[in-house]
């Protein structure tokens, strides 16, 4: 049985990747901040290169699936050399440590890269990232395409779904909110393609098992703002969508810029894969029943 190990498998998508990949290969797991327990899972910080290069020659994994990074946006702009120590060069550290072992490499990247002045970005679009913690990505998938290292770097975006530990995810903690019938103020004017994280483990799985190499987009199908998206939570949740308060960025007083619109094609993953993107109303309809389990 090949060999998966996740990095950052303690995250909304590390973790529902350990899972899912169960079915097809003998899975491992690394953490930092959040402690897991099991057989096969290990605390690691990928920005200690030793530590790195010494766990991938212990495992020697066939497939590496890098989920870690620093993801605060606004933390980032204000850390500027931890987001760099982390998204950077933990992820150099990383690829070519699973370049060491000739393991096929993943990484996660963002649909921030890009500045939001064009609908239907393809792989082929010139990235303007807007924030710091964008910047570290981009950087990083210019790293990987200098590596001469065999990866797929995918561009996702508003990662949703069950599972991970630390945070709650954005849909989870939305339902907890109008179950109590709480209000909850959403923006109007941040535009992006919700991703369900089964649809894309399942795609970054094909891609594997295909050895395509390269930048992928990998997001759901519907592009929408971010209040639109919280009131068809609301509707396939059966909750109260008038506790969902309209309001501009500028009333979150955010420290980093974030694009207005964010729409990429998934033209060229769906051709490869054979895999179709969600819609937002199936991939609800997908975590819905996964929560009534």
């Amino acid at each position: 049985m090949e060999r998966l190990l996740v990095i950052g498998a303690s995250g909304l998508l590390g973790n529902r990747a350990i899972d899912l990949g169960k079915i097809k290969y003998q899975t491992f797991g690394t953490y930092y901040t959040h402690t897991m327990k099991g057989d096969n899972l290990f605390q690691l910080d990928v920005t200690k290169r030793q530590d790195v290069f010494k766990l991938l020659e212990k495992i020697k994994p066939n497939f590496v699936l890098d989920t870690h990074a620093l993801h605060n946006v606004d933390y980032c702009e204000t850390h500027p050399e931890e987001a760099w120590s982390i998204n950077v060069d933990g992820t150099r550290n990383v690829a070519e440590a699973s370049k060491r072992v000739g393991a096929k490499y993943a990484f996660i990247s963002t649909d921030y890269v890009f500045d939001g002045k064009k609908l239907g970005y393809t792989e082929k679009d010139k990235p303007n990232p807007l924030s710091y913690y964008a910047k570290t990505k981009l950087a990083a998938e210019m790293i990987l395409e200098a590596l001469d290292i065999n990866y797929i770097a995918a561009r996702t975006a508003v990662l949703y779904g069950k599972g991970g530990m630390g945070k709650m995810p954005f849909v989870l903690w939305l339902v907890d909110k109008l179950r109590k019938n709480e209000t909850v103020n959403i923006v109007t004017d941040q535009h992006n393609n919700p991703t369900l994280v089964d649809n894309i483990v399942e795609i970054l799985f094909r891609l594997f098992e295909l050895d395509a190499e390269g930048l992928f987009h990998v997001t759901g199908k519907d592009c929408l703002n971010r209040y639109d998206f919280s009131r068809n939570i609301a509707k396939t949740f059966g909750l109260n969508s008038k506790l969902i308060n309209p309001i501009t960025s500028p009333q979150l007083n955010q420290i980093a810029r974030r694009p207005d619109k964010v729409n990429m094609s998934t033209n060229k993953v769906e051709r490869i894969t054979g895999i179709k993107t969600l819609t937002i109303k199936d991939g609800l309809n997908i975590l819905k029943r996964q929560l009534v389990v």
